[in-house]
């Protein structure tokens, strides 16, 4: 069944041919129904059931494989690579989604970003589960069983590889946020840059007419007979006054 699927059941179905249009999980929408509050949501609920499902499945793989111990070994070793994929997937989600949203973007482009990046993992997965998709055979079993742990062990490198590189630095996810940059990219206002330069110049066009006011100042002033003294305008007029008056 998960060879089936994009995605495990939990996180929604796709369409049958493994094709999905939607910006966000089928199944989580919204972050609200992946972690409300801290409270409740879905990664709590995986958090809870997982020891559930470790000991449904361990006792399984027990009676399964009773008359096999090497593949008993086998299978409970996948089953615990499973169970921390699972762990590090469900922090990785809120951890990157908090992490758009302390840079400022808004609540649902967060959970956008978040889910294309987890997305794009499961693509990578059904990619190499496609060789057991279709691969019952009822009239040769062992060739069906074969196909299905090969699918299985190439999916758990897909896995491995994911969580050695913290998901962050996987080329995957980091082509994931290059393309998201890229469409969103704001270029400069050109508009704004020519309406510096036209202030610039307005400023030195009126810096020069303020020293044409003042030269015409001083020529009238010599005109007039008015020299400046050390301590601001008045001119010899007003220092003959100032003499008088002493």
């Amino acid at each position: 069944m998960s060879c089936q699927n994009l995605f495990p059941t939990i996180f929604g179905r796709s369409s049958s041919d493994g094709m999905d249009t939607a910006r966000t999980l089928p199944g989580l929408p919204s972050p609200d129904k992946w972690d409300h509050n801290g409270v409740t949501g879905l990664r709590f609920q995986l958090s809870r059931e997982i020891i559930n499902a470790d000991t449904q499945l361990t006792n399984a793989i027990t009676v399964a494989f009773r008359d096999s111990p090497v593949a008993e070994s086998l299978a409970k070793e996948l089953l615990y690579r499973s169970k921390k994929f699972v762990t590090d997937l469900s922090n990785y989600i809120s951890q990157d989604y908090s992490f758009w949203k302390a840079k400022g973007y808004d609540k649902k482009g967060s959970w956008e970003l978040t889910c294309c990046s987890v997305r794009r993992l499961y693509e990578d997965i059904h990619q190499v589960r496609i060789i057991a998709r279709d691969v019952r055979d009822l009239d040769d079993p062992a060739s069906t069983a074969s196909l299905v742990l090969w699918a299985t062990l190439r999916s758990h490198t897909i896995m491995e590889d994911y969580t050695k590189r913290n998901f962050y630095e996987h080329p995957s996810i980091s082509a994931v946020i290059a393309r998201h940059l890229a469409a969103n990219h704001i270029k400069p206002d050109s508009s704004m840059e020519v309406r510096m330069v036209k202030l610039e110049e307005r400023l030195a066009e009126q810096g020069r007419r303020m020293d044409s006011l003042e030269s015409r100042i001083v020529r009238l002033e010599q005109k007039n007979g008015i020299t400046p003294p050390k301590g601001g305008r008045g001119g010899r007029k007003q220092h003959a006054l100032e003499e008088k008056e002493e």
